[in-house]
């Protein structure tokens, strides 16, 4: 009985674990991720950068943030699948700034 009861809970485990490793590899490969540099103007300080991030950190499926303000970049890794770049400059001009440019 024990043996028995040992088989069913070890099955039941791998099979749960292997339908969480293939909902993950579903998920991954729906992902687009896009990596792009803003030129960012109006930016004066280190509270502007903070600003800057906060604003495009807050859209859903944004990777990653890094802003400068030695030169005024911001670069953003996001998902192409979720996000669109305009929705990104509109999260900045929404902070009271301006996207010259983007590459």
């Amino acid at each position: 009985m024990k043996k028995v009861l040992f088989l069913l809970l070890t099955v039941g485990l791998f099979a749960c674990g292997s339908a969480e490793k293939k909902t993950e590899t579903k998920a991954t490969a729906q992902a687009e991720i896009t990596e792009v540099s803003l030129s960012i103007g109006g930016m004066t300080c280190e509270h502007c950068v903070m600003s800057v991030e906060k604003g495009i950190n807050s859209l859903e499926g944004i990777e990653a943030v890094k802003v400068t303000l030695a030169d005024s970049t911001a670069v953003v890794k996001y998902n192409a699948s979720v996000l669109q770049l305009d929705d990104i400059k509109e999260a900045v001009k929404k902070r009271g700034y301006e996207v010259k440019s983007a590459e």
